[in-house]
């Protein structure tokens, strides 16, 4: 028997187009940067501030007891390890295009099934 499909709330929804906006916003951020704040920003910084983004929201929409997709959880702990291998093992290396790949799988997961 087909499970019946729960609608959202126009919170939990308002919850995750915030989340999505910003992502979005940490590139449009550093898109407008001059060149002098990109040069001095940590690289670990890109992958930290969307982690703690998905995992702050998937936290938020869990303690509301809304459902919280497993990519949310997931790609939030994939940016965090980025974060944290860019501090402590490559702090040369530069996580912001897998950061950037991680963001564009949450928003595409989460326009095509309607769960983030």
């Amino acid at each position: 028997m087909a499970r019946k499909a729960r609608k959202k709330s126009s919170a939990e929804a308002r919850i995750e187009r915030i989340t999505w906006g910003l992502l979005v916003l940490i590139f449009a951020v550093l898109y407008v940067a001059s060149d002098s704040v990109l040069s001095n920003m940590p690289n670990w910084l890109v992958p930290l501030a969307g982690g703690v983004i998905l995992l702050g929201s998937g936290l938020y929409q869990y303690s509301r007891r809304w459902r919280v997709s497993p990519v949310t959880w997931i790609t939030g702990v994939i940016l965090i390890v980025l974060a944290v291998i860019g501090f402590y093992v490559a702090p040369g290396r530069s996580f912001i295009v897998e950061s950037l790949l991680v963001t564009l799988i949450v928003i595409t997961f989460g326009t095509f099934t309607g769960e983030t």
